[in-house]
């Protein structure tokens, strides 16, 4: 399988699963914004091992062009890296390094499953890494709130995925 395929696979994800309304999640789309993004290629997708990681990430952070990107995706092998270590880097380089900079970055591997009102959100066929101005990702987050985009999901559900980028 080469990166043009996992690319391939990864926007037909997109466009079959995240962009969708789905009835289990009031008639929302798992992210409502990701269409958009994507139709205005603000979403860039990098392929990249595991180990360089947070030397990329850092590199993308300082040329980030706020008006030209929403998201960066990074990709890369789930068997290189374990699940919790993934979650545990994660965890620290937002803590100690991005979110000072007004940047989030989150995480999902095959093996840390997520679920939300009974809808499987993960990916599944690759590690992701998703770089975004945490800023931006929270007022989003704020307006979907007051739209009732949460309201299908259970507090630990809000708490995995939302509620621990606004109190840190």
């Amino acid at each position: 399988v080469n990166e043009e395929e996992i690319k391939k696979a990864l926007i037909t994800w997109m466009k079959e699963f995240v962009e969708k309304p789905n009835s289990l999640l009031g008639n929302w789309a798992p992210c409502p914004y990701a269409r958009q993004a994507r139709l205005q290629d603000k979403v860039d997708i990098t392929f990249v091992e595991p180990e360089f990681l947070l030397s990329r990430i850092r590199l993308d952070t300082t040329l980030w062009k706020d008006n030209e990107q929403e998201a960066i995706v990074y990709v890369f092998d789930h068997k290189k890296i374990n699940a919790r270590d993934l979650a545990e880097r994660c965890n620290n380089w937002n803590t100690n390094l991005l979110m000072k900079d007004d940047f989030v970055i989150l995480e999902d591997h095959p093996y840390t499953v997520e679920h939300v009102n009974g809808v499987h959100m993960n990916y599944g066929k690759c590690a992701l890494v998703i770089l975004q101005k945490l800023s931006k990702l929270n007022e989003a987050s704020e307006k979907l709130k007051d739209k009732g985009y949460y309201d299908t999901w259970s507090d630990e559900e809000k708490n995995f995925v939302v509620d621990w980028r606004f109190n840190k």
